[in-house]
């Protein structure tokens, strides 16, 4: 019988403090209350569609090479 492994759902990782204060800014800028990791969520969803759209309209100059 073969079992998959599960992958972790949450990951441990370090960033600076002033990083981190920043991210509690941007929490309580969002109108409703959510936690650190749905806020990092919400920043990688944003980030993401920002650089698609970009993408999408040609726009490489702020892309790192």
């Amino acid at each position: 019988m073969k079992y998959k492994l599960m992958k972790s759902k949450w990951h441990n990782i370090s960033i600076p403090s002033e990083s981190f204060e920043e991210l509690q800014e941007i929490q309580t800028l969002i109108p409703i209350r959510i936690s650190i990791p749905q806020t990092i969520e919400y920043l990688i969803k944003l980030g993401q569609k920002t650089i698609k759209s970009e993408l999408h309209n040609g726009n490489t100059d702020r892309i790192p090479k």
